[in-house]
């Protein structure tokens, strides 16, 4: 089954086999019972402590021959689309700890609610939750320190790589350089910043790495095609017509 909307609900699995795959992510949290998948580069039963996580166009077959209920999500790429396709390229399979015990619970409510509000905002929570996961350790760090001076040659040795093989294997991770990758982080904070607090453009050029206004204003008008002061006014505006 195709999703084109983000779906999250209760289902069950029966004794039938079946082999497939789709064009969406799916996020799957077992309730009760265990379910059979088998990808190519897992095969397992995924128990109570667990959850699974499938990329889009992932083949996999899957069965349960046991009394069973999942929360499953079905999660497609425009929710966020640099998110999925740069980051979530493999099958995944992790425990399923207290923060995620948590999760599906708020889940959990969430699918049973007619009106779902909050379910966009507890997705992209979850993810953030899988990409810690995901991310490899000098695109962690990239993350933990964007907003001071990274070097290519600190990121290489993070990873045992030379920087010219650093390079190349960054771009087919994310699908841009490592200095493209940092300024993107750094408009994006600025953005949060923009819409999130009253600081000035000094201090938030600031914060994301940028000793001077002028390197965030350039670097913003650059990537979003207008100054920041200009998305500030845009948003605040924006609230302000916005119906309560």
């Amino acid at each position: 089954m195709e999703s084109n909307n983000l779906l999250c609900e209760m289902r069950t699995y029966t004794e039938k086999a079946y082999t497939h795959k789709h064009t969406h992510s799916q996020l799957i949290l077992p309730l009760q019972g265990d379910l059979y998948i088998k990808t190519g580069k897992y095969e397992l039963s995924l128990d109570e402590k667990h959850l699974f996580f499938l990329p889009p166009k992932c083949n996999h077959s899957y069965y349960s021959d046991s009394t069973n209920k999942f929360l499953v999500l079905d999660i497609p790429k425009d929710i966020n689309p640099v998110l999925l396709e740069n980051n979530f390229k493999y099958e995944m399979h992790q425990v399923l700890d207290d923060r995620w015990k948590a999760i599906r619970y708020l889940l959990h409510e969430e699918a049973r609610s007619p009106k779902k509000r909050r379910l966009y905002d507890l997705v992209n929570y979850a993810c953030s939750f899988l990409l810690e996961e995901a991310r490899p350790n000098s695109i962690q760090y990239i993350h933990d320190n964007f907003h001071k001076q990274v070097s290519i040659n600190k990121l290489a040795a993070i990873e045992n790589f030379n920087v010219s093989y650093y390079i190349e294997w960054f771009n087919k991770k994310t699908g841009m350089t490592p200095n493209a990758y940092i300024q993107k982080l750094r408009l994006e904070k600025a953005k949060e910043y923009l819409i999130d607090t009253e600081l000035s453009l000094l201090m938030i050029s600031q914060l994301v790495g940028y000793k001077q206004q002028s390197s965030l204003t350039r670097l913003f008008t650059k990537l979003q095609g207008l100054s920041p002061s200009v998305y500030r006014k845009m948003y605040r505006k924006m609230d302000k017509n916005s119906p309560i």
